[in-house]
């Protein structure tokens, strides 16, 4: 049986590591085919990708194995093998020396396993686990990749025809692991885009950073970044250490920057007028996970079977109560503040399971605990909106990511900020799961895509202590500028430029403006080939929740969540094509992600899914 696998990113090589797995185990001959128009990795973790030599990844060496395991649920046969961080220390230094682009990287593997790797390093790791899953390959069946994009998919019969550059190929099965597709700009970008061709100004459309050419942008010349996100990190980094700026560390710990000359001056915002929360110093093992007290799946569960559905309220006091307990629990342990309520520890804590988040602030404040240590999720979530006019924003920035550093760097199990925050990437798994199940009405859904969705983002997303660090020292000296809260952009044709203001009192008019976001995950804007292809056939389509007379429509392709399996717009499975990852986020959550050891980490569990249901269909066609 012939199987076409469309992206070999890490979901891609995990499909077929387990298919190959199964397959040896059923002793089921099967002929794999990987297309992606990048190398094995795909286009984020490229190695061939210049930048992908600078630009560092979100998650620590140690916390990424591509080696399925038994927390995977019936993941077929496993083998040992390194994660990222042993490969680094044990292999890569002999693998590295084989090629080229491996060569490149042997200056980027003096890690510790507690490091952010850069990402083309990722990727060169992945292209040696796909060896090494070649060489498990028996005698009767085949794997091949083709770097080759994907033009068009058609339905021939039973099988599947796939056109790519000049030729096709027939396949039984189809599994897909698209990524973020290139779209279409939409009304307001299209707007800029125009403007800046019109009046030859410079306007990056959202796109992956490591792709855009900043080279056009003038140094010392403003250019306004929109979006405080991942991508406004590697666009600050790309436009000052990448045009040969340093960093460098004071004896105070502090980063201070020496600028080459060649920096643009920036400007950046965005709605929140916040960055992400750096992410905690890592303190837990490759597999440890926080144990949740109070947001479980039994207490998540017995709210379900009360009333049928869980609203979304009830949701987020469980999860609110979860994190601010955490807070507590981890400021009364810290030294700095371990004598704010002397002996009466246990009485405190006693108070705080009794009741619900709500009532925290006003116990806290029994117990005398300062204000600035009280959980306050306005404070959090809306900081930048405190300052006021008269205020000195700049140094209330400059404060406000000192404060962020210091709790950071206490660690994402200890510091009371940064440690209860991490806990949000812990239970992703329990959220997951309420979203498969369909725990929330359709008005409660909707409150958790915009609300929740948000939040997390903001609290367990960030970027390493570093960035942090480096943005502080480049809004130190006047490289960076912050502007306030709801950013808002509008061309400018009597000043030929870009205009942005914001909640605060300044505005800049600039000849350069990035989106510092990934392309839309908009279904109906994507506009590459094979996804348009997949929209011709209304195989991809926006997907539509009904329930009585009310309707909610979400961006994301549909699939059923639990099989992957596409669903056509007329509600049917399209039999024999698979897809998981980026273009069905919200019904799949959380999607952007590496596989990481021993915490039923998502992308072994579609990858063991899939493969079980293919290899099944197979032993099925078999038997007829």
């Amino acid at each position: 049986m012939k199987i076409a696998i469309i992206g070999a990113g890490p979901r891609g090589i995990a499909v077929t590591d387990r298919l190959i797995a199964k397959a040896n185990q059923e002793n089921i001959n099967i002929d794999i085919t990987l297309f992606d128009p990048y190398s094995i990795s795909g286009r984020v973790w490229d190695p061939a990708i210049k930048l992908n030599h600078s630009l560092i990844m979100n998650t620590i060496v140690d916390q990424i194995s591509f080696f399925a395991d038994n927390s995977i649920q019936n993941p077929g046969p496993i083998r040992q093998g390194p994660n990222f961080y042993e490969w680094i220390q044990q292999l890569a230094p002999d693998y590295l020396k084989k090629t080229e682009v491996g060569r490149r990287y042997l200056d980027k593997i003096a890690l510790t396993k507690n490091d952010f790797a850069v990402r083309g390093l990722a990727g060169l790791y992945e292209q040696w686990f796909f060896e090494d899953v070649k060489k498990q390959v028996t005698s009767n069946s085949s794997i091949s990749y083709l770097q080759k994009e994907i033009q068009k998919i058609n339905r021939l019969n039973d099988q599947f025809k796939l056109d790519f550059s000049a030729d096709s190929e027939n396949f039984d099965f189809v599994f897909m692991a698209l990524g973020y597709s290139d779209t279409h700009l939409n009304d307001e970008e299209r707007r800029f885009s125009d403007f800046a061709k019109r009046d030859n100004l410079i306007y990056i459309a959202p796109e992956h950073p490591s792709e855009a050419d900043l080279s056009k942008i003038p140094a010392e010349e403003a250019v306004i970044i929109r979006g405080l996100g991942l991508s406004f990190f590697d666009y600050m980094s790309l436009l000052t250490e990448g045009r040969g700026g340093k960093f460098v560390e004071t004896k105070k710990g502090q980063l201070i920057y020496e600028p080459s000359g060649k920096e643009p001056i920036i400007f950046a915002g965005s709605r929140r007028g916040l960055p992400l929360h750096a992410r905690g110093i890592n303190q837990k093992e490759a597999n440890e996970e926080y144990k949740p007290r109070f947001f479980t799946e039994n207490n998540l569960k017995n709210l379900k079977n009360a009333s049928g559905k869980i609203n979304y309220t009830d949701f987020f006091d469980l999860f609110d109560k979860e994190i601010q307990y955490k807070h507590y629990e981890n400021l009364i342990r810290d030294p700095e503040f371990n004598n704010l309520i002397h002996k009466r520890e246990d009485k405190f804590f006693r108070e705080l399971r009794r009741t619900g988040a709500s009532n925290y602030a006003e116990i806290a404040k029994n117990y005398h605990i300062p204000e600035k240590q009280i959980w306050d999720w306005h404070k959090i979530l809306h900081a930048a909106s405190i300052p006021t006019a008269s205020d000195n924003f700049k140094d209330w920035y400059l404060n406000y990511l000192d404060e962020d550093i210091a709790d950071a760097s206490k660690g994402n199990k200890k510091a009371p900020y940064a440690g209860a925050f991490d806990i949000t990437r812990d239970v992703r798994n329990i959220i997951r799961n309420i979203l498969e199940d369909n725990y929330f009405s359709l008005d409660d859904l909707k409150r958790f895509l915009s609300e929740f969705n948000s939040i997390s983002t903001l609290i367990s997303v960030g970027p390493p202590v570093i960035r942090i660090k480096q943005l502080r020292a480049l809004i130190a000296c006047h490289i960076v500028n912050m502007m306030g809260p709801n950013i808002h952009i509008e061309n400018d044709p009597r000043n030929k430029s870009f205009f942005a203001s914001s909640q605060r009192p300044e505005t800049v008019n600039a000849k350069n403006l990035i989106e510092a976001r990934l392309p839309s995950n908009n279904n109906d804007l994507a506009n590459q080939a094979l996804r348009v292809s997949l929209n011709e056939h209304n195989w991809f389509h926006k997907t539509t929740f009904s329930n009585n007379d009310q309707y909610l429509v979400i961006n994301a392709a549909q699939i059923n969540p639990k099989t992957y399996q596409v669903i056509n717009r007329n509600g049917q499975i399209v039999a024999s094509l698979y897809s998981a990852g980026i273009p069905h986020e919200d019904i799949s959550w959380f999607t952007t992600i590496l596989p990481r050891p021993g915490v039923n980490t998502i992308i072994y569990k579609e990858a063991a899914i899939i493969s079980e249901q293919i290899i099944n269909d197979i032993k099925k066609r078999q038997l007829s």
